[in-house]
């Protein structure tokens, strides 16, 4: 009697065991195959209701760049993301005054931010974690799910790109949005050439277009000075949402500033394939 409840005791240990592997190994293979990229809507955080707060996240993993708004300002930096760990980079945020109450909530919530080192995921809902003990739950937007083309920026009345070289002699204005691109070689911009916008072009600059980078634009710095002895053209990014314009200093064309590069190449390319249509 003794032997065959051991061998139950046995068998019911070893089950157990190997449905926990299961779930773990079933757990690894689904975070393994998830995708974090996306804009969320926050709306818990420290088990508190903040839905009305607006609160939102944005994830690219492609170039592992987050971004949000977090009650006043837009914030924005880096993570790095391994199955269901997750780390946050330094987060900084843009410096409109808020005051009071949103202060507070905004200072405590993006202090949270850089304690998270995991998350959960569960359909579209994430919920991040702390060592184990919840910071904020968030749930994938509209916009962001399978089947979903627009982007955020998509949303404002007026969105584009602006690409300007200029020496003393020359002059090129690209101008990219949704419908169109403007090519001009006229300072005053009264002649423009204007030509259609290939959706599938639109959509790849928008997803270069990271908030995290298009914030921060007159923070990059130039990594040559060759346009300061006419060895090169002046040039500039400017990203237009709204009433809003955001623009680099001036760089040398041809070398752009590390984070815009990709970006730059992708107007250029577009300007040259539309003029030769």
């Amino acid at each position: 009697m003794k032997f065959l409840l051991s061998l139950f005791t046995l068998l019911t240990l070893t089950g157990s065991c190997n449905s926990a592997k299961e779930t773990l190994t079933e757990q690894k293979k689904s975070m393994e195959q998830f995708n974090l990229s996306g804009t969320y809507a926050i709306n818990q955080f420290e088990s508190k209701d903040v839905t009305p707060k607006n609160l939102t996240i944005t994830f690219n993993d492609s170039t592992n760049q987050v971004s949000g708004f977090s009650g006043c300002n837009t914030f924005f930096g880096n993570y790095t993301v391994n199955e269901n760990t997750l780390k946050f980079g330094p987060i900084a945020s843009s410096k409109k005054y808020c005051g009071g109450e949103r202060s507070n909530f905004e200072k405590a919530f993006l202090n949270a931010i850089s304690t998270v080192n995991s998350f959960v995921v569960k359909n579209d809902s994430i919920t991040f974690l702390n060592e184990g003990t919840e910071v904020f739950t968030a749930t994938k937007s509209e916009a962001s799910r399978p089947g979903k083309s627009e982007v955020v920026q998509d949303n404002y009345k007026k969105f584009a790109v602006i690409y300007e070289t200029s020496t003393r002699g020359a002059f090129e204005h690209i101008e990219v949005s949704k419908a169109e691109i403007k090519i001009s070689k006229d300072r005053s911009l009264k002649n423009i050439e204007t030509y259609e916008c290939n959706p599938q072009d639109w959509k790849a600059l928008n997803e270069l277009l990271s908030n995290a980078v298009v914030e921060n634009l007159d923070l990059l710095k130039a990594p040559t000075d060759k346009r300061l002895y006419d060895g090169a053209a002046h040039a500039t990014l400017s990203v237009i949402k709204g009433d809003v314009v955001m623009m680099t200093p001036t760089f040398d064309h041809g070398t752009p500033p590390q984070e815009i590069e990709s970006i730059v190449n992708k107007i250029l390319s577009m300007a040259e394939i539309a003029t030769k249509q």
